[in-house]
């Protein structure tokens, strides 16, 4: 956490440095019952280093056999454990109440996920992730988004190794976004709880 910490006040102190508003910062907490006391602290941080947004999310991810290899299937039993919609739900509004205060209070936008589950109806395109925005790992590689969760299930290039315009504009991010709009998107992309299409 220390290390974040120092890199994201290294960003902050550039982006001051460069009077720049680029890159624009927001802090993507995924809320589960081992850290869901933190989340209050979390806003506080990111008012401390200047940064406006937190968007909370649930742990929700698909762990069956044909999405995942084998070796990952051990995760399934940590997201049913961890996973905050099988929390006691006093505890949860308490957490979310406390974080809306500080929120409110400091002025940070804060987006909380819903208490209970839901069926979203899809948009056009069922998911915009790659269109808006890159999901790297720490080694630069790119993934379609946060819920992919490990590049052996997808991966789309090295932002790291390859640089970022040419793996943003390769073949690759192409043929995933032309397969998002069409009736038939990545299999990896159909299991995802966010997608919300059925096939």
């Amino acid at each position: 956490m220390a290390e974040v910490v120092r890199n994201l006040s290294r960003i902050v102190e550039a982006k001051r440095a460069a009077q720049s508003a680029r890159p624009n910062l927001r802090i993507v907490m995924v809320i589960m019952r081992r850290n869901l006391h933190e989340l209050a602290d979390i806003v506080s941080l990111a008012f401390a280093h200047g940064i406006d947004s937190v968007f909370a999310q649930h742990l929700s991810h698909d762990f069956r056999e044909s999405v995942l290899p084998l070796r990952y299937l051990p995760m399934r039993d940590f997201v049913e454990r961890e996973n905050l919609l099988a929390e006691d739900s006093a505890r949860v509004a308490e957490a979310f109440d406390a974080a809306r205060t500080r929120a409110a209070v400091l002025g940070v936008h804060l987006r909380l996920p819903p208490l209970e589950r839901e069926r979203l109806a899809p948009s056009p395109r069922g998911c915009d992730w790659p269109w808006r925005g890159a999901y790297l790992t720490w080694r630069g590689e790119a993934l379609p988004c946060c819920m992919v969760s490990t590049p052996e299930r997808f991966r789309l290039g090295n932002m790291l190794k390859d640089g970022v315009h040419e793996v943003w504009n390769g073949e690759p991010y192409r043929a995933l976004r032309t397969a998002l709009e069409s009736n038939c998107p990545p299999e990896i992309c159909r299991s995802c709880s966010l997608y919300r299409h059925t096939f």
